[in-house]
Formats: structure tokens, C-alpha cells, sequence
């Protein structure tokens, strides 16, 4: 098993979900593209790959502007909702990701912080009886803001009324690590097949893949 004493420093960890608790960024990562062939759409946009850093407001008015001008906001997003939710409750847990919350919730205060939709985290949580182990879950997509530029961190941190030097994010993507980074917030990257894993490496405080533990 890993070495995880530098957990004790930590009075929070903010946990992200999708590729880093949660092994759905399979799913997540032709989502769209998978959504306008369901709807007979076809582009020679990578759609996909344009959508990484955003949240999910920002990805429905993206395609409602680019594929679906003949709908309003709402009546895109139910539509792109109900093709999410049959996809992401089906996703499962990544290999030890209960060893690594029990290791978390010994030393703090474990909150969740995703850019997914707060409707569907809890659905996913449910299924995946993980709720035990999270104090709190907070959705970017809901609290309008992002991880990108770190800001959306600094509300976690405003609302649970902790210090950034006793705070640890646990990511798996770059440009969320580069976020927290940016704030001066320690992290720690999850492995998860990232092309960047080298890089993400070199900008995290710790580095841990799952399967070591």
C-alpha cells in the first residue's frame, strides 16, 4: 500500500468524481459525439475534445448554438440530461477508490467538487453507496464557477471556512490541477490513463495511481 502520511497535514480534501472516484471518463470523453449520432447529427468537428474544460451549462449552449438553434436552453438541456443519465448511472466505481476515501475521512473533512450535475452525482452516489464518506457535495455546474483558473476552489474553501494550507485537492485532470495549482492549493493527482500523466506529475504535490493501494 502507498504511503500516505502526508495526509495528516490536511483538515479538508476536496475530491473531484469523474476519472478520479469515478471511472466514467470513457464515457464522458465521446459524449457528445455520441449525442449527435443519436440525434442522426453529423460534424467533422471534434466536438469532443472541445468540450474538455467545460462545465455542463457551457457545453449545452455551445451545442444549442452550433446543432440545435431550434431549441431553447432548457428544452437542449433536458434532452442532452436524459441521454446522460442513462449512460452515467451505469458507470462504476475506479479499483480502491473506497480505500483512498477511508484513508481521507481519517485525517478531515471530505467534500466532493465536480463539474457534473448535481442530480446526477447523487443518483451515482446512491448506486455506488459512497454517500458515507463525503460531508459534502458541491457541483461547479450548480455553483456557476470553475476549476480552470483555481476560483472555484477558493468558494469550497469560502464555505467550508478552511485555510488553503490545510487543504488537499484530489484531481485527475490537468487543467484542474493547473487551477488549484494557480491558488497556491496542494494536490493530488489520480492516475487515470492521462496522455498528460508526465506533466501532471511534475505540477502535483502528490501523485497516486489506484492500483497501488
Amino acid at each position: 500500500m502507498s504511503n500516505l502520511d502526508y495526509l495528516k497535514k490536511y483538515k479538508l480534501f476536496i475530491v473531484d468524481y469523474d476519472g478520479t472516484i469515478l471511472n466514467s471518463m470513457p464515457m464522458w470523453n465521446t459524449l457528445l459525439s455520441n449525442f449527435l449520432k443519436e440525434n442522426n447529427i453529423k460534424t467533422d468537428i471534434d466536438i469532443d475534445k472541445l468540450a474538455v474544460e467545460q462545465t455542463n451549462s457551457e457545453s449545452v449552449e455551445f451545442m444549442r448554438k452550433m446543432f440545435f438553434n431550434d431549441l431553447s436552453f432548457d428544452e437542449l438541456a433536458n434532452k442532452m440530461y436524459e441521454f446522460v443519465r442513462k449512460q452515467y448511472i451505469k458507470q462504476e466505481l475506479k479499483p480502491n477508490s473506497n480505500k483512498l476515501l477511508c484513508e481521507l475521512r481519517k485525517y478531515g473533512r471530505v467534500v466532493l467538487f465536480s463539474a457534473t450535475d448535481l442530480v446526477l452525482l447523487k443518483d451515482s452516489f446512491e448506486i455506488n453507496g459512497i454517500n458515507k464518506y463525503f460531508d459534502y457535495i458541491y457541483s461547479a455546474s450548480n455553483m456557476k464557477t470553475s476549476k480552470t483558473d483555481g476560483i472555484g476552489f477558493l468558494k469550497v474553501l469560502e464555505k467550508e471556512s478552511i485555510d488553503i494550507k490545510d487543504t488537499l485537492v484530489v484531481e485527475d485532470v490537468y487543467h484542474a490541477i493547473k487551477g488549484a495549482k494557480l491558488q497556491n492549493i496542494d494536490t493530488l493527482a489520480i492516475y487515470d490513463n492521462q496522455k498528460r500523466w508526465n506533466i501532471i506529475k511534475e505540477i502535483s504535490t502528490y501523485n497516486l495511481n489506484l492500483e497501488d493501494l
